[in-house]
């Protein structure tokens, strides 16, 4: 009996890609659930920008395992650019693997990434395939920014010329082959970077995998509700605006548009807290703002 023809495609690894921020436990757990759904590697970027400890620590949990690598620069770059830089390394070494991003405080649900890569086999024009993602027992999936006034609804079929339809960049599945630029825009450091790859890619470019499922514990690095990420909240729906807004006389209507409702987010949300910092966040989010704009023009 003669042997079957062996299939002349190349094949395509799997390597999941994290940020680590200072905390080697959630990291750890989270790579654990990508081994588990039989990812070939991880690469683990850490941000951490103390002097390696945190690398040291995580390194010590894997003891030795081979399918884990850690990466780092030395410094915080940001998501946006933490991802891309992770994305370069895994590109040099793999140069034929999809690659799974995943927020290091949320967990892939077994068969979830076998789910992801059937729908970007399936999907010829995705240049991603995202789950739903499980978050505070809330399940999320698509989701929907109003690009004039900034606000932000999931699973509503919206009128796409106002609404831009996003993947979180809690867990994206990405064929690099498909994509032309960077994944994120380095503009920003945390937050909105998911909002403006979903207006580059167009719906076209995103496959929703409602089969797939992901634990998001939420903003384990950066806190809800904290300075850093309130302040990075109001920079990233400001920065949003000149990458959203289709001429200069759109542009000044969603400006307008924040000027109203970044001002009554702040006011809800520190009655919600019970808490000054929403209000003193829009102030300083508002000047790194003007700085961003600035150094664009």
């Amino acid at each position: 009996m003669s042997e079957a023809p062996s299939d002349p495609r190349p094949s395509r690894e799997l390597v999941g890609l994290l940020l680590n921020f200072r905390d080697a436990g959630r990291s750890f757990r989270c790579i654990q659930s990508l081994l588990a759904n039989g990812l070939e590697h991880v690469l683990v970027w850490d941000n951490s920008e103390d002097d390696g400890q945190s690398s040291k620590a995580l390194l010590a949990l894997l003891c030795e395992e081979r399918r884990v690598s850690v990466a780092s620069e030395g410094g915080n770059l940001g998501f946006a650019a933490g991802v891309n830089r992770g994305l370069d390394w895994i590109r040099e070494r793999f140069p034929n693997a999809r690659v799974l991003l995943i927020n290091n405080d949320a967990e892939l649900v077994l068969e979830g990434a076998q789910k992801l890569v059937s729908a970007l086999e399936t999907v010829q024009s995705a240049v991603i395939a995202y789950p739903q993602i499980s978050h505070g027992g809330r399940v999320i999936g698509t989701g929907f920014y109003q690009r004039r006034l900034g606000l932000i609804a999931f699973d509503r079929r919206r009128h796409t010329d106002v609404w831009i339809p996003h993947a979180s960049g809690c867990c994206q599945l990405l064929d690099p082959r498909r994509l032309q630029g960077p994944w994120f825009d380095e503009h920003f450091f945390m937050y909105g970077e998911d909002v403006e790859l979903g207006a580059r890619l167009g719906e076209a470019g995103m496959a929703f995998v409602r089969e797939a499922l992901v634990i998001h514990e939420g903003s384990a690095s950066s806190g809800l509700g904290s300075h850093f990420y309130e302040t990075r909240m109001v920079l990233a729906h400001l920065l949003l605006v000149s990458r959203l807004a289709r001429s200069s006389y759109e542009r000044l209507l969603c400006y307008g548009g924040r000027l109203l409702t970044l001002p009554l987010r702040a006011i809800v949300r520190s009655i919600r807290y019970r808490s000054m910092v929403p209000l003193r966040a829009l102030g300083e989010g508002l000047s790194l703002a003007l700085q961003a704009i600035r150094k664009q023009d």
